[in-house]
């Protein structure tokens, strides 16, 4: 089972909207995906079109270091089943168990068939992130383009690099992903190579263009990859899912 983390300190950059996308873009191609939803926010489920409060979630499970396969709940996809989050759970219930994740993993592993799992992670930089960094093999960033969200990206691949070294993560950086671009847009374009001289090159991944149609999907509970696949959020993401998986084949 191959893990992508989906991560960045800064919230409202798409990176939920990613994640989900992302997912259904992996699964629409026969892969069988499990989703994670690590922030306690819970919106994942929302863009999948559950709204539901669950007895279990993968919060839950952090805490008592168990795994329960009754946690793993089913989706509009075959391929596509997802472990929710605890909304509203207190971080400080963990501690500094970083190995948790790890352990639930193991058993998530034996029981069940997945080729992919898929992380969404809180916008922090706490012990969450780090018992994902410890389970994911490789991590990817969404990015606004602005100003803002670029300086919040390099500060955060600072943290990433240091818990990666401190846990001993072999965790590999497939890179940013600028989301709700505009190519018209002249501080965008600036962005973005402003970004490719502090990152490289390689590590731009396809962009995100801003379309409002990715957030109406989201509201109504269906992907838009599914919704309108013609719609230019829905192609964006197709081109994204075929280079991660690309990326992914050739590391």
């Amino acid at each position: 089972m191959k893990t992508i983390l989906v991560t960045n300190r800064k919230g409202g950059v798409g990176k939920t909207t990613t994640t989900v996308n992302l997912a259904v873009g992996i699964a629409s191609k026969g892969y069988q995906v499990l989703l994670i939803d690590l922030d306690t926010q819970g919106h994942l489920q929302f863009g999948l079109g559950v709204d539901k409060d669950f007895r279990l979630g993968i919060h839950d499970m952090l805490k008592i270091n168990k795994f329960d396969s009754k946690s793993i709940q089913r989706t509009f996809m075959e391929t596509l089943d997802f472990i929710p989050a605890h909304i509203n759970f207190d971080i400080s219930e963990l501690g500094n168990e970083s190995a948790n994740l790890k352990n639930i993993f193991k058993k998530i592993k034996v029981k069940n068939n997945y080729d992919f799992c898929i992380i969404d992670t809180p916008p922090t930089s706490d012990i969450l992130l780090k018992n994902a960094l410890k389970v994911s093999d490789f991590a990817l960033i969404p990015m606004q383009c602005e100003f803002l969200s670029l300086k919040g990206v390099l500060q955060f691949l600072r943290i990433f690099y240091q818990h990666t070294k401190s846990l001993k993560s072999d965790i590999e950086f497939l890179g940013v992903v600028p989301t709700m671009y505009n190519k018209n847009i002249k501080e965008h374009q600036d962005i973005l190579k402003k970004l490719s001289l502090d990152v490289g090159a390689k590590k731009i991944l396809p962009s995100i263009r801003k379309d409002i149609k990715l957030a109406n999907a989201f509201a109504s509970g269906v992907p838009l990859c599914k919704k309108e696949p013609r719609a230019r959020g829905a192609v964006d993401y197709e081109k994204l899912t075929q280079t991660v998986l690309n990326k992914i084949e050739r590391i």
